[in-house]
């Protein structure tokens, strides 16, 4: 990968690749215009969430919206598509902030958020949850924006064709010994403080159970130690 650690990433929804121009607006615009200070003429990069990285030059300003004639693209190429973190919702909401934050910034792009039977926290923010996983993604310069999608219970998590891994604590097999296959899908369940029930781990079957560690961590520590071996 190219990387620019001494730049400034704008995401851009509107992108004309005939014409080769994106369009920054509303939060992005006010962010690159009235905090950057950014004038017509001048440098910027941006990417789609999708994979693309543009380089570009602004060309027009108008009252809520820049206009950038770009110059180049780089395209990456997603090594992690095949990995999924299905993650509880966890209590303290600060902390699921905290594990998506750090999961972004490592390159994990596919995260689904279920409600287990011992969540006690059933309501989820997606709007803020979005935005939280956006600026990860432009403060760590990834050009992969995670999609997250959220299970109101276990069950609903599609298991069909897929390779799925639950961690417990008391399993002997240890996550250093997994071996990834990039043809392979794979879901890794993580759960709340107490884990998965009885009833929810049977849902999962057939599934591979895996310990983290020695030692009991959190969920958010969890997760976040996971992405870090795994991507």
């Amino acid at each position: 990968m190219e990387y620019l650690s001494d730049i400034e990433l704008y995401f851009c929804k509107t992108i004309n690749r005939e014409l080769n121009y994106f369009l920054l607006e509303e939060d992005e615009f006010k962010h690159c215009i009235k905090v950057m200070r950014n004038k017509k003429g001048q440098e910027i990069y941006a990417t789609d969430g999708a994979g693309n990285l543009f380089k570009a030059e602004i060309s027009e300003i108008d009252k809520n919206t820049l206009k950038a004639e770009i110059s180049k693209v780089i395209t990456y190429q997603n090594s992690n598509d095949n990995i999924t973190f299905c993650i509880p919702n966890l209590r303290n909401p600060e902390r699921l902030k905290f594990a998506l934050e750090k999961c972004t910034e490592l390159g994990l792009t596919n995260i689904v958020i279920f409600n287990s039977i011992r969540s006690i926290n059933k309501n989820i923010n997606t709007e803020r949850l979005n935005k939280i996983v956006l600026s990860a993604l432009k403060q760590s310069l990834r050009t992969f924006l995670p999609e997250i999608t959220f299970a109101k219970e276990i069950k609903s998590i599609n298991i069909i064709n897929k390779s799925v891994i639950y961690f417990d604590q008391h399993s002997d097999i240890q996550l250093n010994s997994l071996s990834i296959n990039k043809s392979e899908e794979y879901l890794f369940i993580f759960g709340p403080e107490g884990g998965l029930t009885e009833e929810e781990i049977i849902l999962l079957n057939p599934c591979k159970i895996i310990k983290l560690s020695e030692n009991r961590l959190r969920s958010e520590t969890a997760i976040i130690k996971a992405a870090s071996v795994l991507l």
